[in-house]
């Protein structure tokens, strides 16, 4: 069975059921959430034919038993539980449709503390890495794993996939540029929606230009998801589009992490794991085509119920939506 591995921080998520700005008595959903474990839960939802492993620090406190709990049967874990260090929380408030506030309680959380001797036992049998743009960001020694990660990853010859999950409240634009710039160059698949490209980047490209110019930096796969008229593909031969699928929006907040899933998910299917660094849009086509369908319609459902994974389809749901060609409202 291939092996995808992915690491980084599970807060536990406040996740109002209201609209609104904060209310110190408001009522929440209480949740784990995390752009990586989401990935992983989401993956082994939509491919149960892949081995998925997150790899984190967590506090040994309520909050991160709480999140071993939420976890446990949805994707293996590998955590080293830290009794010196607590447990990162977030909290998100439903503004209006468009607009979701999140605040952190996460500096020199226990998360923070992962180390490059975290993740080697994994990744020496990983058939794939998954990495996102927030690990760096966390801490100096983050930063150093995922780098260290990057490189056994290029020497070992292990696909890479990047999601680059812009956190804002994390750092400013231009320090994660310079972070991201570094990041490019190893990834076998890319992806970041355009709003993420243009407020790091700033280059005022059109979507197609996007895909172009990531294309021209990483000679990879480039997803670029353009919210809710789906997403563009392109990997330096031909460009995919899809305009995705139409839903009733209650929490958009994990829909990106879904996304990333369905696509990978779907691709592993269809795709040998041994041939995976080889697909391209001209001897693939087809399999890339339905693994961004997928992509959409898991990225769509995942905004129709509050919790970041809460509505994530299984693969079998995901090409209903895609045969029927179904419309929300």
């Amino acid at each position: 069975m291939p092996k995808l591995i992915t690491f980084g921080e599970t807060m536990v998520q406040y996740n109002a059921t209201y609209d609104g700005p904060f209310i110190e008595d408001g009522t929440y959903i209480l949740d784990a959430a995390g752009a990586e474990s989401n990935f992983a839960i989401n993956l082994s939802k939509i491919n149960e034919d892949l081995e998925t492993v997150w790899i984190s620090r967590l506090g040994n406190d309520e909050a991160g038993k709480f999140i071993l709990e939420n976890l446990k049967c949805k994707t293996k874990i590998s955590v080293k539980m830290d009794a010196s260090n607590f447990t990162g929380i977030s909290y998100l408030n439903h503004i209006d449709e468009d607009t979701h506030v999140k605040k952190y309680v996460r500096k020199n959380s226990a998360a923070s503390k992962i180390d490059f001797s975290d993740i080697k036992p994994q990744l020496i049998t990983a058939d794939a890495i998954h990495l996102t743009g927030i690990t760096p960001a966390l801490s100096d020694q983050c930063y150093r794993t995922v780098f260290k990660t990057l490189e056994y990853s290029k020497n070992s010859n292990i696909p890479l996939i990047l999601d680059i999950n812009y956190r804002e409240p994390l750092w400013p634009p231009s320090a994660a540029k310079q972070t991201y710039d570094l990041m490019l160059k190893y990834p076998f698949i890319l992806k970041m929606g355009l709003d993420e490209a243009e407020k790091v980047w700033q280059l005022g490209f059109t979507d197609i230009e996007y895909v172009k110019y990531f294309h021209s930096v990483t000679k990879s796969i480039v997803l670029l998801t353009r919210g809710s008229n789906g997403a563009i593909l392109y990997d330096g031969n031909r460009i995919i589009e899809h305009s995705g699928y139409k839903v009733n929006v209650v929490d958009p907040i994990g829909a990106g992490d879904a996304f990333m899933a369905g696509f990978v998910g779907a691709l592993f299917k269809h795709i040998s794991n041994k041939n995976i660094l080889e697909i391209n849009t001209l001897t693939n086509h087809k399999e890339l085509e339905l693994s961004l369908k997928v992509a959409n319609a898991c990225g769509a459902l995942t905004c129709t119920a509050r919790g970041d994974t809460a509505s994530m389809p299984n693969i079998q749901d995901a090409m209903k939506i895609i045969r029927e060609n179904k419309i929300f409202s």
